[in-house]
């Protein structure tokens, strides 16, 4: 038993008097040996699951910072355009990835709409109760050219409106018809209308009475199913719904009045799209830098003698590296371009030296190691602006952006290629294996290791504090056995000495 354990035995008090304590000394001496045995190697388990963790947060935000590297070196980025309409309560437009600047001449002569047939005899004074209808049918048919299909619906005497146009309805999904009831001065009345607008979505109906040549319901169109109708550039186009999708690439056009005469609609590059971009790809930058600095940080004591606190990833080569080689690649000058914008600072993008972080230059100045770095200097998003103006296709080059239809594209040149330089030293490895995976890998394999340390010494404390239990326990056995000895033997002393002195035998 070791040192420890006695010391907690011995500080174990038996208020009883009588055995040992048995439960207690157990649990005294399991603590003691728990925490003499596995303390350091728990520690030390702790340790290595805050470094994982950290690793794992720092390969993540590492894997979102480059996937922000790569929706900023696709052109689409970039090259974002808008769309305005002269008159917008006519028309307005919205584009897509790889709408090009332009301008149209626009004209709508027609709107998309539903067709409404109405009924206009025997009203009924109640939408659910018995009808004065006689037995007949409802064909309904679509127009020529439609998808849709043909349904006959049975009408039994006296039937309901409301089971009427629940008969109706339940054969939408093939006719394109659905039925409501209408209450109209005159009474409640079915009211017919296609479930889509356009022209192939139009019908007509049928009425007929069981034994009669003519209708009951004398139904009459109010609205007629029609195509939107406009013309661009002097050429036509037509569509089912008020949307057209395919008269300009990647543009979609919405109309919702006619026009009276032409009207223009423009698509102009969105300046600030790039602008978005950039400040986007930025934020995503400073997030992992932030992390970074958080995780490598040293705290001083809060008084002389008193230990500081260090990050998870204080040590780690990996995290430090990022530190000096990602300031590397965004201070990168690019050769291949025009000296007057071949580095982020030409464009106004610097590095804060008080946080590390990507941003437009201030024109304010820094504080940095106490000190104040001023003077005249220019806003940083003013220069991106007006370098954006004077020549966007240098700029462009000197991020390394690849004119591309996707959304994404992987770099090999400018800022951006070196950056994704950096970053697959740390994201990609042999074997698929990425360094940063495989230190990740190596502290659960040690966490492994010394999470079966630990339960094979719980299992021996277990069987060390179980094989005291039962020593303990034959002890207090022996203890209350001599005990009983002990007592038997007073009594038959006590026996001997009584009948003795009656014998009057001498008491030896």
């Amino acid at each position: 038993m070791s040192f420890n354990a006695l010391q907690a035995l011995n500080t174990i008090s038996n208020p009883g008097g009588v055995g040992l304590p048995v439960t207690q000394y157990a649990q005294a001496m399991q603590q003691a040996l728990t925490q003499q045995l596995t303390t350091a190697p728990q520690t030390q388990l702790d340790t290595l699951q805050t470094q994982q963790s950290a690793l794992s947060a720092l390969q993540t935000a590492l894997q979102t910072f480059q996937n922000a590297t790569y929706t900023l070196a696709s052109s689409q980025s970039w090259d974002s355009v808008s769309a305005t309409s002269s008159d917008s309560s006519a028309f307005s437009a919205t584009t897509s990835a790889g709408a090009q600047v332009g301008s149209y001449t626009v004209q709508v002569t027609q709107l998309a709409s539903y067709q409404t047939t109405i009924q206009t005899s025997n009203a009924q004074s109640s939408a659910t109760g018995t009808s004065t209808l006689s037995a007949g049918s409802l064909t309904i048919n679509p127009v020529s050219g439609s998808s849709n299909s043909s349904a006959s619906i049975s009408i039994t005497s006296g039937e309901s409106l409301s089971s009427i146009a629940s008969a109706i309805n339940a054969d939408t999904s093939s006719t394109g018809v659905q039925a409501q009831i209408l209450d109209t001065t005159n009474g409640y009345v079915l009211s017919l209308s296609s479930s889509q607008t356009g022209a192939s979505n139009g019908f007509t109906i049928t009425d007929t009475v069981s034994g009669s040549s003519t209708g009951q319901f004398g139904f009459t169109n109010e609205s007629t199913a029609q195509n939107a109708n406009m013309t661009i550039d002097g050429q036509s186009f037509t569509s089912s719904t008020n949307t057209f999708s395919q008269a300009i690439p990647n543009v979609t056009i919405t109309v919702s009045g006619t026009t009276s005469s032409s009207q223009t609609l423009s698509i102009t590059s969105d300046p600030s799209s790039a602008e978005k971009a950039v400040q986007t790809w930025m934020s995503a930058y400073n997030t992992l830098i932030d992390l970074v600095n958080k995780d490598t940080a040293y705290t001083p004591g809060s008084s002389s003698g008193s230990a500081g606190t260090s990050g998870p990833l204080f040590t780690d080569p990996n995290a430090t590296g990022l530190l000096s080689q990602l300031p590397q690649a965004l201070n990168s000058v690019i050769s291949t371009v025009s000296s007057s914008v071949n580095s982020l600072a030409s464009v106004g993008i610097v590095i804060n030296p008080t946080n590390g972080h990507l941003e437009f230059q201030s024109s304010s100045g820094y504080s940095f190691s106490g000190s104040q770095f001023t003077g005249t200097l220019q806003n940083g998003q003013t220069m991106f602006e007006n370098a954006m103006s004077q020549n966007a296709q240098a700029v462009q080059q000197l991020f390394g952006v690849v004119q591309s239809s996707a959304s994404t594209a992987i770099p090999t040149s400018g800022v951006l290629g070196q950056m994704n330089q950096t970053l697959n030293t740390f994201l990609d490895g042999n074997n698929g294996q990425s360094p940063l995976q495989g230190d990740i890998n190596a502290l659960a394999a040690q966490q492994t290791n010394i999470q079966n340390y630990l339960n094979q010494i719980n299992q021996q404390i277990q069987q060390q504090v179980q094989n005291f239990t039962n020593q303990l326990n034959q002890l207090n056995l022996a203890m209350q056995q001599s005990q009983a000895q002990m007592q038997q033997l007073s009594a038959l002393m006590g026996g001997s000495s009584s009948s003795g002195g009656s014998s009057g035998s001498p008491v030896l």
